[in-house]
């Protein structure tokens, strides 16, 4: 049987929090978390809409095949960076707002994930903690092109910058990816709140030796014990 741990801070430095996560508590097929970016509050509107839109279309929808979540998801995550586009054209206190996304929608043996942005999803197994995802981030972008190295980025100045979000441009590309669904591993999705406050080896080191039901609140300690200087949103699950 599947089983989740969610739970978000709002972090030590910040005055609201901008993230926003949903999890499909009754069907356990869907896991979500949006990290907003924006004006005065305008991030939390933005994360707040793109798991509204996702939740209400994952629920309503049938979905019988693969071919029929992958066509549900594009359409949705679509529709959710259209409305967001469409408040920050139409309201001046909206303009230039935008979220992350971070899917994971579990389909008989297969998880399917999608990624926007610089949260991040991490598959966990007995040896390893391994990123699945690829930021959508111009400091990954000086890694891919041999610029910087991994090490360079974690100080790097820009190391922030998003070069893909959902409701910053009038068009998304969006890739639907999957993995085989291992019961025996773990898999944790979270903001960059908690990616950048701890270390990998750090996040594979509290999961693995910790009971699982405290593990959240650990990782929530530790992001905040290292500065808390952003939200930190995390889902953890496992069987």
């Amino acid at each position: 049987m599947i089983k989740f741990i969610a739970l978000s801070n709002k972090g030590l430095v910040r005055e609201n929090n901008e993230d926003s996560f949903i999890v499909d508590e009754k069907n356990l097929k869907f896991f979500i978390i949006a990290d907003g970016m924006g004006g005065h509050k305008a991030g939390e509107i933005a994360s707040q809409k793109a798991v509204s839109i996702l939740k209400e279309d994952l629920m309503n929808t049938e979905i019988n095949s693969e071919e029929d979540l992958a066509t549900i998801l594009v359409d949705s995550v679509r529709e959710a960076n259209e409305e967001i586009y469409n408040m920050s054209r139409e309201n001046l206190k909206y303009r230039g707002m935008g979220t992350t996304l971070s899917l994971i929608y579990i389909f008989e043996d297969s998880v399917f994930y999608i990624n926007v942005g610089d949260s991040r999803i991490y598959e966990i197994d007995d040896r390893e903690i391994k990123q699945i995802t690829q930021d959508d981030s111009f400091v990954n972008y000086l890694i891919e092109i041999g610029e910087i190295s991994k090490d360079e980025a974690e100080s790097h100045p820009k190391k922030n910058v998003l070069t893909k979000a959902l409701g910053t441009s009038e068009d998304l590309d969006i890739e639907v990816n999957k993995i085989q669904f291992n019961k025996e591993n773990k898999y944790l999705i979270c903001s960059d709140g908690l990616s950048n406050m701890i270390s990998e080896d750090r996040l594979f080191s509290i999961i693995k030796g910790e009971k699982t039901e405290e593990v959240g609140e650990k990782l929530i300690d530790e992001a905040l014990a290292n500065g808390g200087i952003d939200n930190i949103t995390l889902i953890l699950i496992y069987s």
